[in-house]
């Protein structure tokens, strides 16, 4: 309904009063909580539209002009939520900024929209007021400040995908082209001169080049759009050779949907856990990768089958080992580091939500 509008069944309210004096005692509010959304003269202007919005839409819902939706929240429309998430994310306006402003809305809408019908209407409908308020808030505010998150989620799934690209490209360019380098000229030393000790360090810088490609090959390495158990497969694949363990990758079990963020972390955990086995495996002749799918959980097993670690050389505050531990908790999952003969390495539980479960 306009805010000049008439119900209906021929009551009228002074719409325009009633904006104005939630609009202005929301500004009060927000300016005594200190809220970016309000500065000493105006009101935000995306907020102020938006409580003129919700206003418009109670007065229509409790005039019978239009019928209270049953689904409160619509997600529907995908580009508007992006464009609000992008809108919010520029400003810097913390999600929480705009659901405690419609709490205080309305906290500061229903008295005043509830005396208003009570005046034109003859009687108290506080709690139809309510619900249409209720409704009307709760449409709104929810998907913004998830689409914000979102915005957030995506721009940091970009940023480690970028600074994990830009990081190849430095061990390719760089680091393994300085190396390379170096080999040439020691081995065109070592035909001028025959050294052992040259010839030793030309074995060790070649097992440095050889790790620094593969290092760079993993950090390429992502999921994309595969399934992680496929992912998996194609990493074992492009890192196989040349002497190194081979991965061998199982999977049980019905497969659930993991969110973006869940299927990358999984994957880069899954790939240093193999990264470690190849590298400090003893006696060790292959690296079995097990996802086994549960109702409530996924749960990850990294092992290799050679002969345990040295509990003195491989710690779990090792710079790896961390790092594990660390993207395991961005995800929400537990890590469980293993050390016996045939059986060493992680095993990594993510319990899905709604599972009952901690």
């Amino acid at each position: 309904m306009p805010e000049n509008g008439k119900w209906r069944n021929g009551m009228r309210v002074e719409v325009p009063a009633v904006f104005g004096a939630v609009i202005a005692e929301l500004h009060e509010r927000l300016l005594e909580r200190g809220s970016v959304l309000a500065t000493a003269e105006v009101l935000d202007g995306g907020l102020e539209f938006q409580a003129r919005s919700i206003l418009a839409e109670t007065f229509a819902v409790l005039g019978g002009d239009v019928e209270s939706p049953l689904v409160t929240v619509d997600y529907s429309d995908p580009e508007v939520l992006s464009a609000h998430g992008q809108r919010s994310a520029v400003l810097d306006i913390d999600p929480s900024e705009p659901l405690m402003a419609a709490e205080v809305l309305f906290g500061v809408a229903l008295p005043l929209v509830a005396d208003a019908v009570a005046v034109a209407g003859g009687r108290r409908r506080d709690l139809d007021v309510a619900r249409a308020l209720h409704h009307a808030i709760w449409r709104r505010f929810p998907p913004g400040a998830i689409a914000y998150v979102e915005v957030l989620r995506d721009r940091l799934r970009s940023s480690d995908r970028e600074a994990r690209l830009r990081l190849a490209r430095e061990l390719h360019d760089r680091i393994a082209h300085g190396i390379a380098a170096g080999v040439q000229r020691l081995e065109a030393a070592q035909l001028r001169r025959p050294d052992e000790e040259v010839a030793a360090a030309i074995g060790i810088l070649r097992g440095s080049l050889l790790d620094t490609q593969d290092i760079a090959v993993d950090l390429r390495a992502q999921v994309g759009d595969s399934e992680l158990a496929e992912a998996l497969e194609e990493y074992a694949y492009a890192t196989g050779g040349r002497g190194t363990l081979p991965v061998h990758v199982a999977q049980v079990g019905t497969v659930r949907p993991l969110s973006e963020l869940a299927r990358e972390e999984l994957f880069t955990i899954i790939a240093e856990a193999t990264r470690n086995a190849r590298t400090h495996a003893q006696q060790a002749t292959a690296v079995n990768a097990r996802l086994e799918w549960s109702p409530t959980a996924l749960q990850v097993t990294v092992t290799d089958d050679g002969l345990g670690y040295d509990d003195t050389a491989r710690k779990p505050t090792s710079f790896g080992l961390r790092g594990i531990a660390e993207r395991a908790r961005t995800i929400g999952a537990t890590i469980e580091f293993l050390n016996a003969p045939s059986a060493a390495g992680i095993r990594l539980t993510l319990q899905f939500a709604g599972s009952g479960t901690t």
